[in-house]
């Protein structure tokens, strides 16, 4: 561990970001995060959206369409590195990657695979603190994968007000969620997110029942 790369928390806790263990993952504080961390960057015209919101209207949406907890929890927990990490957009990662490899002659390509190296260690922390094996199969992959695009065209007509979308071919197929996003209150993402941690997440399962 070195102080370089100790990042604090809400709850005054550092975790190492290149040597991040399942111990250093507290839900409570991550939900907070979460609850706080806009999504796309910030970029949803006149209203505030979390990361948070997004995972719980995912994982309701999974459980409403006759999807199986363990479906939910990997869905809930999907994005949750990014408490730690942020939502970085796609476009600033690839940026920073080119700029070191002109800089540096490392390709951009092994620049973005260190990335995500580092991600999937937090990602296997963060699945192991909650009792969930990491990876996961294929079939949970694509089920998590499905819904997170249905929840960005649900995002996209309501958030960004149907505006114009760089490349729209991918989801012109998939249909919307029904319900109408209404932003909340980040106090209300980050309790929502943790309700559903507690029903959905087997090590906060056993504790609750355990108290």
């Amino acid at each position: 561990m070195t102080a370089e790369t100790i990042l604090t928390m809400a709850d005054g806790r550092g975790i190492d970001l290149l040597n991040v263990t399942a111990d250093d993952i507290c839900f409570a504080t991550l939900a907070e995060h979460l609850a706080k961390e806009k999504r796309y960057n910030g970029a949803t015209p006149g209203v505030e959206y979390s990361v948070a919101q997004h995972l719980c209207i995912g994982t309701a949406a999974i459980l409403k369409q006759g999807g199986t907890e363990e479906e939910a929890a990997y869905f809930h927990l999907h994005d949750v590195q990014e408490g730690i990490w942020k939502d970085d957009p796609t476009p600033k990662k690839r940026a920073i990657a080119e700029r070191i490899a002109q800089r540096c002659g490392i390709l951009s390509e092994d620049i973005i695979e260190i990335l995500d190296e580092i991600v999937n260690e937090h990602d296997a922390a963060i699945h192991q603190a909650a009792g969930l094996a990491w990876p996961m199969t294929p079939e949970r992959a694509r089920t998590v994968k499905m819904m997170d695009l249905i929840m960005f065209v649900t995002e996209w007509r309501d958030l960004m007000l149907d505006r114009p979308h760089p490349n729209w071919a991918p989801y012109s197929g998939l249909k919307p969620l029904e319900q109408k996003i209404e932003p909340w209150p980040w106090q209300q993402a980050r309790n929502c997110w943790m309700a559903f941690a507690y029903e959905l997440l087997p090590s906060l399962r056993k504790m609750r029942a355990t108290a």
